[in-house]
């Protein structure tokens, strides 16, 4: 299986979702591609999705697909993971068990008060998302909804 190209660094989500900037990039990285090849796959479809990959990779986004990336890519996959961060990274796994992170002299979120930050952020990440289909509708692009291949996208939600 190739390795997904991620559409955005870790910095780039700090720095629009407003996460301190002591978060390891190693266990946000997963959080990314998780948001990026689930959800952002299913909302530009695959051929769309495809194409963004491709120009950003190739450094040759432009047009109406940098506005698409700049506009709401960015946004949407920033909360959408994290989001994601916020349901996975509570815990770590290693050779030598499970064990809850903590930072010395600091006290853990509750787990119900982390589900509430966790689900706000999704929250947000719909929003930028409505905000997508409302452009793409007027503003369309030959891969939008082409090639739509569900059986290439996970479903987290269940009801998606």
């Amino acid at each position: 299986m190739a390795k997904t190209k991620i559409l955005l660094t870790p910095n780039m989500i700090s720095e629009t979702v407003g996460f301190g900037g002591n978060i390891d990039i190693n266990q946000l990285t997963p959080s990314i591609v998780i948001a990026q090849t689930t959800y952002l796959k299913r909302i530009l479809t695959q051929d769309l999705y495809n194409k963004i990959v491709a120009d950003y990779s190739a450094g040759t986004l432009t047009g109406i697909y940098e506005t698409i990336y700049t506009d709401y890519v960015i946004d949407m996959l920033s909360f959408y993971s994290a989001s994601m961060y916020l349901s996975i990274n509570t815990s770590k796994t290693t050779n030598a068990g499970t064990y809850k992170v903590s930072v010395d002299g600091a006290q853990n979120l509750p787990l119900n008060e982390l589900v509430v930050l966790g689900k706000n952020y999704e929250a947000i990440a719909i929003n930028y998302e409505q905000n997508f289909y409302e452009f793409i509708s007027k503003n369309p692009v030959p891969e939008y909804g082409k090639n739509n291949d569900t059986r290439n996208t996970t479903n987290l939600l269940g009801w998606y």
